[in-house]
């Protein structure tokens, strides 16, 4: 698949995003990877979604600049915003992933008549309740980048790992490494921090999308509490779980991953009534 690389400048950075078909017709789609993922893993989403303009923001770019004044998912959402505005897309659809999600929400109640139709993966309204071996990986990284520490292969593979239930084919595996080993760990850090202190839920209501929310049943990180609190306090949400599926079904399960975000983007009438399903 072919993309377009591009830069935002940002104060005192930038942020870049891999564009494909930006000429095409339908609403652009936004994919916003999780941390220890990067905008590779939208790969076959993208493809699937052929015919559609598609931007994959790469959400480590800012790490290269200067980023030490504020770091984590407002902060990012602020870039994606400034990103759709130098694009000249009024409006989008968005599909987020962990941290990518909780960004995706940001922009959801903060400029809702920017977002047409959300997609949240493997994400929630706060880290309040996040499975335990997950909170230990965090803690660990967080640790280390406020330290000054360098991250370790060992360290970054044992994390991306946690992300799915199987291991992807080695030159797949390498590029999600490398993605993790080449950003600055006290950015991955600070983001990480933010992102814990962060309670979204008093702004659920904001979100006017019609929102799909999925989780994969092994999902390392995120529980089905995390998934009903999204779908009850975002008006127009519903929630559906993949059996099988790991903390990023779109890397576990690609086709059927999405062949969802495709039914959820295409659907012309209003979107269900919150609750929630399961993905055969």
């Amino acid at each position: 698949m072919y993309t377009q690389h591009r830069t935002t400048p940002l104060p005192g950075t930038s942020l870049s995003y891999h564009v494909t078909e930006p000429s095409a017709d339908g609403t652009p789609v936004v994919f916003l990877h999780p941390w220890f993922g990067c905008w590779q893993f939208w790969t076959s989403t993208m493809e699937h979604l052929a015919g559609r303009p598609c931007y994959a923001v790469d959400l480590y770019s800012p790490a290269a600049g200067e980023w030490s004044a504020d770091a984590g998912p407002a902060t990012l959402a602020d870039a994606v915003v400034a990103m759709l505005d130098a694009e000249g897309l009024d409006r989008v659809d968005v599909v987020g992933n962990s941290v990518g999600g909780i960004v995706a929400q940001v922009i959801a109640s903060t400029v809702p008549q920017r977002v047409r139709r959300l997609v949240l993966v493997g994400t929630g309204a706060s880290t309040d309740g996040a499975l335990p071996g997950f909170a230990r990986a965090v803690d660990r990284w967080i640790e280390v980048g406020r330290d000054g520490g360098a991250a370790s292969r060992a360290a970054a593979e044992d994390t991306v790992g946690m992300l799915f239930t199987g291991r992807p084919d080695a030159p797949t595996w390498e590029t999600y490494v490398q993605a993790v080993l080449r950003t600055d760990p006290a950015y991955l850090a600070a983001v990480l921090g933010a992102a814990r202190k962060l309670d979204l839920r008093p702004r659920l209501e904001r979100i006017t999308a019609p929102t799909l929310v999925v989780r994969g049943s092994e999902d390392c990180a995120r529980t089905a509490e995390h998934a009903a609190v999204l779908a009850a306090g975002i008006p127009t949400a519903r929630s559906i779980e993949m059996p099988g599926a790991g903390h990023s079904p779109m890397v576990d399960q690609s086709a059927r991953f999405a062949e969802l975000v495709a039914s959820h983007l295409d659907e012309d009438v209003p979107a269900p009534t919150a609750g929630s399903g399961v993905a055969g």
